[in-house]
């Protein structure tokens, strides 16, 4: 392994290993009255009551609920592992400021979308047919937003080696 690369995933590693160590001080009780209800749910409610308005979804803590179902939004459900480990991608592969700054900007805007179609997803799908629940909300979305995101990062550092390049 070149060293180039080698930084990388040392700085990647590292930092994203500092981004869950601080998340994790973060209390349940200020995730679960303040964050949660407040980034993700209002949010999610409010996509789901314009799609379906005869739900009339609401939000109580870190609960998306409605008399059809409820989707309890847990540590971890916050989508913050994925944004962890890109925004650690793209500090750890570095480059030119104005690059990087976009990347973490288009990266979190990019993390919050996908994980709030992935709530509003999860829970029609409770509404639906809680069966199929656990391997949708265990495996297939968080596969498929790990790909996702991937797509991003492959799509930032090849953004940002080419605009560097011609800027050169």
């Amino acid at each position: 392994m070149d060293t180039q690369t080698l930084r990388f995933v040392l700085i990647a590693a590292v930092l994203y290993g500092l981004f869950h160590l601080a998340y994790h001080r973060i209390p349940d009780k200020t995730l679960q009255s303040v964050i949660y209800p407040n980034v993700i749910g209002h949010v999610a409610a409010k996509v789901i009551n314009t799609f379906t308005p005869d739900r009339k979804v609401r939000v109580k803590d870190n609960k998306i609920m409605s008399s059809k179902a409820v989707l309890n939004i847990v540590r971890g459900c916050d989508g913050s592992g994925v944004w962890f480990m890109l925004m650690a991608a793209v500090l750890g592969f570095g480059g030119r400021i104005k690059h990087v700054v976009v990347g973490l900007v288009l990266g979190t805007l990019v993390v919050y979308t996908i994980n709030q179609i992935r709530i509003v997803g999860l829970y029609y799908l409770v509404e639906w047919n809680r069966m199929y629940f656990p391997a949708v909300h265990t495996y297939y979305a968080p596969t498929l937003i790990i790909f996702l995101i991937a797509a991003f990062f492959l799509w930032w550092t090849r953004w940002s080696i080419q605009s560097s390049t011609e800027s050169s």
